[in-house]
């Protein structure tokens, strides 16, 4: 999306993902063979030794099995593919002590909520355990010789790598800006200030919609028309804010990924029917610590346009509506225009109660609706409202039911440790996950955040200054140490056991729309009555 909007303004781009490209360096037979000779080295044990061995034997086959399709039609392939690529990642794990995964990263002893440790790792890149493969990003940046590097943090466990990363490029002698992006910084927005020590990792960040202001820096603009840059050595600080009419749009630039390298049934396009959210007024949304930009929705017709144009160029059959959730109009719209277009979506839904009608549930699936992720929280009206999510409980069974019924695969969000939940709001909670288990593809047990504006005084971490979220101690008013009782519990529910187990390992919602459902106990063939599309592939180039 960036991209294209910075091509419309007559801007250069080049496109990295460093992320895969950093994936594939570590998963390569090298890495695994060098992770095999660093155990042994250490002494590790020989289960470890021989761990690394064979997945540097298999790895290159896992990822192929898991790039196009033909794994995601057998439940049996897709976990050997899905087991030996997070094998390989823990061979590399052990080998440079640090905890990686598919969507997780932890450094021993540096956290990305702490401003001294991201300076820590632009100093250090060594740090990160990943300097030799974001070496090779940094070297393949540069061969581009970019006026500005902008690097986007969707996820927290990002933000350490972004930080070696531009400790890289300096390193290697690059003088142009350095600018971070993405989620991350949109969730720090309420705790930065312009002395902030990230201030020297990159010379700018940009929160909330980039649009504007990366087409600033890159063509010299005025910076007072750029909401949410933050350059205070250029004396600019415009935080975002909700009534500012940033410059958006729904059309993609597709070129310059490499679509047949990703881990899918085929290349996903996540894209968004929207921008900010319809709803707004849940009480413990971290989201309300900062001003929010305001929801606007984008033309369901100029989206299926976008969307059809990259069915036919790209051999895009995949979609993931990335939306914090998918307003009832736009799923129906939707629907309609990509109906019998033979592509596949799935993204987040409140338990509205338009979904209540079986109509729709069809609709939905006969317009490419795979999957519905919910927010179904609690059992509890009462938890429900002291949440804010205005919604009813009793909805969300029948909701599911009508889902399942049309083949719709569901994805649902149970939540424990709200404030003022009680011991009967819990075991409800699971007892009613487990009735309506039937309807139910996939489970996601959790425990509450609780945000810092929500928590109790004095409950804040003072040394990880960005954190969003308080941190509570057992006894506290929130009671999470029952909570997380509760949260075992459920968990060890044989009902809740079989559909937890269905979770594709390390994927996740990613892969959860197009892997096979066994049910456990039947024959192998024997799938649950979700919909499994059919896998795509690239057309021949």
């Amino acid at each position: 999306m960036l991209a294209h909007h910075l091509a419309t303004a007559g801007v250069p781009v080049h496109l990295c993902d460093a992320n895969l490209a950093t994936l594939e360096q570590l998963l390569s037979p090298g890495a695994l063979e060098d992770a095999a000779r660093q155990l042994g080295e250490r002494g590790a044990p020989p289960a470890a030794l021989t761990s690394a061995a064979r997945c540097a034997r298999r790895a290159p086959g896992a990822l192929e099995a898991l790039r196009g399709g033909d794994a995601y039609s057998r439940g049996r392939d897709y976990r050997a593919a899905a087991d030996t690529v997070l094998e390989g990642l823990r061979a590399v794990s052990r080998a440079r002590g640090i905890r990686l995964t598919l969507s997780d990263l932890a450094l021993p002893g540096l956290s990305p909520l702490a401003g001294g440790d991201l300076l820590r790792a632009y100093r250090e890149p060594t740090l990160s355990g990943l300097a030799t493969e974001l070496t090779r990003v940094a070297h393949r940046l540069l061969a581009w010789d970019p006026a500005l590097v902008g690097i986007s943090a969707t996820y927290l466990s990002q933000a350490l790598p972004a930080a070696a990363l531009a400790g890289l490029l300096r390193a290697a002698g690059y003088r142009g800006r350095i600018v971070l992006g993405g989620g991350v910084v949109t969730s720090w927005l309420g705790r930065l200030q312009p002395d902030s020590v990230l201030f020297t990792v990159w010379d700018a960040l940009v929160a909330g919609p980039g649009e504007d202001a990366l087409r600033t820096l890159a063509t010299g603009g005025d910076p007072a028309h750029a909401p949410g840059l933050l350059a205070p050595g250029r004396s600019i600080w415009n935080p975002p804010r909700g009534r500012d009419r940033v410059a958006t749009g729904s059309r993609p630039r597709l070129d310059g990924l490499p679509w047949e390298h990703y881990l899918a049934p085929g290349p996903i396009l996540p894209v968004a029917t929207s921008r900010g959210c319809y709803w707004r007024r849940c009480t413990y949304c971290p989201e309300t610590a900062q001003d929010r930009q305001a929801f606007r929705p984008t033309r369901a017709g100029e989206l299926a346009e976008e969307i059809l144009h990259a069915r036919d160029t790209y051999g895009i059959r995949h979609l993931h509506l990335t939306d914090d959730a998918i307003p009832p109009g736009t799923l129906r719209r939707l629907a309609g225009l990509l109906r019998d277009q033979g592509v596949s979506w799935y993204g987040f839904v409140r338990p509205e109660p338009a979904l209540r009608d079986p109509a729709l549930a069809a609709e939905l699936a006969r317009g490419g609706c795979a999957m519905l992720q919910l927010g179904i929280e609690s059992a509890s009206q009462g938890v429900l409202d002291r949440l804010g999510k205005g919604v009813r409980a009793a909805d969300a069974a029948p909701i599911l039911a009508n889902l399942a019924g049309a083949g719709i695969r569901t994805y649902v969000y149970l939540l424990y440790g709200v404030p003022g939940e009680s011991a009967a709001d819990r075991e409800a909670t699971t007892a009613w996950a487990a009735e309506h288990g039937a309807h139910i593809g996939f489970l996601n047990l959790a425990l509450m955040n609780v945000p810092h504006q929500a928590a109790p005084t004095g409950a804040a971490d003072s040394t990880r200054e960005l954190s969003l979220y308080a941190g509570l101690e057992p006894g506290d008013p929130f009671d999470r140490h029952s909570a997380r009782r509760a949260l075992t519990t459920a968990r060890a529910h044989p009902d809740l056991r079989e559909i937890l187990r269905r979770t594709p390992p390390g994927f996740g919602a990613n892969h959860a729309a197009w892997v096979p459902l066994e049910r456990k106990g039947k024959p192998k063939d024997a799938l649950l009555n979700f919909r499994t599309p059919t896998p795509s592939r690239l057309p021949p180039p």
